[in-house]
């Protein structure tokens, strides 16, 4: 455990993203992404907020194992578990998992959905259905679509509590690329069957982050967020002037400078001996490859007090070289704070085109090593 590296996150600013995103989505129900520990941030003090505060009333995770962890951990709050891909649904001791703690899986196989249907101990959860509509990684396949309506009526199953599927390319303009087009139309055909075959579709969601920055599938009854309501826009930059998105950073990554020293180009800084780019001083910042601070990170730029810093030399388990201009020898010092990333959530997105990584990455890989800090002012 880290004390002078640390995720800071705001509250207040998760609730202010939250109200901009109501503004473009008015008419829809809110289904958060949390799974990978909230990209992050900390599935369950997100979470907690969220339902507390936000009144946001369902969750999506990854894994059974999430999806039990979040229930456990908050077993006094009210709100729905939505588990998205690792169902383990043939693991047959899982059914009392998902009754016992109130939690939902996502079929997306149709060999999922006949251990759903024959199983009578799951008759009593939601039957929550995603159809592959051309993103072609998880979902029953549109072939499947007369097998899943049969079944469906073998086991007088007229009714699905949620239809969902995922559109695979709204990171980019929709407008543009017609893939996303294509799915959309695909999706509302199969609405269009099930109730065609007397099979009702109560809820239905296929807008993730990036359709919902260009206002796009919003007819259905829901819509799925992940990566805006913690910040930054999900587009290609690319396209990222078409997002309608205007979210802060709920976080800020904050290390400690702890040594300093001035430096000639040439000199040798850390393993491997690398020669130092030019002169300058260098600080020892105190977040490495075992923060998640990995080595993709080498030669990055920051910002620190108005002038530019950057990553020099082979980033270490436990720390960094930061190199900084001649003009700054006098004004950087041991104990001072360095920012990778704030509030602006430019400043993130700059980082990851830096660095040719999406923002995903960026948020997921801090260990846990690196403590949560939770802010939130009255």
């Amino acid at each position: 455990m880290r004390y002078r590296t640390r995720l800071c996150v705001d509250f207040n600013v998760l609730g202010e993203n939250f109200s901009f995103l109501k503004t473009l989505v008015p008419k829809n129900e809110i289904l958060f992404m949390v799974k990978a520990n909230a990209y992050g941030h900390g599935m369950v003090p997100i979470v907690q907020y969220a339902n507390k505060v936000l009144g946001i009333k369902e969750f999506g995770v990854a894994t059974i194992e999430e999806g039990a962890y979040l229930r456990d951990s908050l077993s006094n709050c009210e709100f729905e578990v939505y588990v998205f891909s690792d169902i383990q649904l043939d693991l047959g001791v899982n059914w009392n998992i998902y009754r016992s703690r109130r939690i939902t899986p996502v079929l997306s196989r149709l060999e999922d959905l006949k251990t759903f249907l024959e199983n009578r101990s799951y008759n009593h959860i939601p039957l929550v259905l995603k159809y592959n509509t051309g993103m072609n990684r998880l979902g029953i396949s549109d072939k499947d679509l007369e097998k899943s309506i049969g079944l469906l009526k073998k086991y007088n199953r007229t009714h699905i509590s949620h239809l969902m599927s995922h559109f695979s390319s709204s990171f980019l303009s929709i407008n543009k690329v017609k893939k996303t087009n294509n799915q959309f139309r695909v999706f509302k055909e199969l609405k269009k069957i099930f109730r065609d075959n007397g099979i009702t579709v109560e809820k239905s969601s296929i807008s993730n982050s990036g359709a919902i920055e260009q206002k796009f599938g919003l007819e259905e009854s829901h819509v799925r967020p992940g990566l805006i309501l913690y910040g930054p826009s999900s587009l290609s930059s690319d396209f990222r002037e078409k997002s309608l998105w205007k979210g802060k950073n709920i976080s800020s990554l904050e290390t400690t400078i702890i040594s300093t020293f001035n430096v000639k180009k040439g000199d040798p800084l850390g393993y491997g001996a690398i020669p130092c780019p030019e002169d300058g001083l260098v600080g020892i910042v105190s977040i490495g490859y075992g923060d998640g601070f990995l080595s993709s990170y080498q030669g990055a730029t920051f910002s620190f007090k108005g002038r530019p810093a950057r990553v020099v030399g082979r980033i270490s388990m436990d720390m960094a070289h930061i190199l900084f201009p001649p003009s700054l020898k006098n004004d950087v010092h041991v104990g001072e704070t360095f920012r990778i990333w704030g509030e602006d959530s430019s400043e993130l997105l700059d980082l990851s085109d830096e660095l040719k990584r999406i923002p995903y990455e960026l948020f997921c890989q801090l260990s846990p090593r690196i403590p949560r800090v939770y802010n939130l002012t009255q």
